[in-house]
């Protein structure tokens, strides 16, 4: 087994044939992130991946015959205000938005938050953290955040947030007014952690996904040409069984004008980058939660373990690309809640 340098990290959206007017993006993020050349190995990892929750269970071994005091980060995703933000959010109005947690050993330990806004002014990336914070303005950009602390300030200090460009005022159909934030957080949780020499650790993390949702579905569609297929292909693995299985739930979903049914997808992403080392034993469980829903990734010696997971063990696993998952999700519409 390699030394492990570095664990996992983040990846920017990637793009899929869908209707740019019923979609919604996703937020991707990934595991945790070791101090780039630590001799600490990665023993094994269990990764549970479904649309409610992931799930990361590592072993760390520091085969030293030291103690190795190490920084382990969680990379939240950036997150851009907007008129219309296109992205699915678990908790939209908390600084933590992504509801990540982890312990070491068993135990809740601390974890420190750090985030930062950034306005863009003429190309340039410039910090108002300290501006947003005087004013008692959280700093994750959106309406569920700031609406009620900026309802606290005055009007005339709105304006002038909107006239230096942190917001942009909507009027709504009803007479309603929103302030829509209008910067980019970053932000990450982070830790100081010694890992004993000759000893493992175990580091238990999860997190709620942002889910890519897409309110009807293309995969299965007769108007999808050769080369969306074949990048469905290409990112879920999908064969052609899932095609027909996909094509076969289309023509249900339209052959009433979906009124009674509806199919639609939804995708997520764990991001598993190049060059990361071996992992000793690597399990990745894919949990679909509904057995009606049809789901593709690409994976080897995968085993179906129950109605809804689907499993594979792989030793010395070399990380070669991102884990992306593909629901193809069902229900009636009367008692369906809409996807977006």
């Amino acid at each position: 087994m390699k030394i492990l340098s570095l664990a996992f990290a983040l990846l920017a959206a990637a793009s899929l044939p869908v209707r740019a007017d019923d979609a919604e993006g996703a937020l991707k993020a990934g595991g945790l992130v070791l101090d780039p050349g630590r001799t600490i190995t990665l023993v094994a990892e269990e990764l549970y991946l479904s649309e409610r929750e992931v799930r990361a269970d590592y072993r760390f071994r520091n085969p030293t015959g030291a103690d190795i005091e190490a920084t382990l980060t969680f990379p939240m995703p950036d997150l851009a205000g907007a008129p219309a933000l296109a992205v699915t959010l678990p908790d939209p109005a908390q600084a933590n938005f992504l509801a990540f947690e982890a312990t070491v050993d068993g135990q809740t330990v601390p974890w420190q938050l750090d985030q930062h806004a950034f306005l863009m002014r003429e190309g340039q990336a410039v910090e108002i953290t300290d501006a947003l914070a005087s004013l008692g303005i959280p700093l994750v950009p959106t309406v569920a955040a700031t609406a009620e602390p900026l309802r606290r300030i005055s009007e005339t200090r709105r304006k002038g947030l909107i006239e230096a460009g942190f917001l942009e005022r909507q009027v709504h159909s009803d007479g309603t007014i929103s302030d829509v934030p209008l910067w980019t957080l970053k932000s990450r949780y982070a830790r100081r952690q010694v890992f004993p020499a000759g000893r493992e650790v175990a580091i238990h993390q999860s997190f709620t996904p942002s889910l890519g949702v897409q309110s009807s579905l293309s995969f299965g569609s007769p108007d999808l040409n050769t080369t969306q297929m074949a990048r469905y292909e290409d990112r879920f693995c999908t064969d052609p069984a899932f095609a027909r299985s996909a094509q076969s739930l289309y023509r249900r979903a339209s052959a009433d004008g979906s009124r009674s049914f509806q199919a639609y997808e939804q995708y997520l992403t764990y991001v598993v980058p190049a060059g990361t080392g071996s992992i000793g034993t690597f399990r990745l469980i894919v949990d679909k939660g509904d057995p009606s829903t049809m789901v593709a990734f690409c994976g080897s010696n995968l085993k179906k373990t129950g109605p809804t997971t689907v499993e594979m063990v792989v030793k010395d696993y070399q990380p070669q690309r991102d884990i992306d998952v593909l629901f193809l999700k069902s229900a009636s519409r009367i008692s369906a809640v809409p996807p977006i």
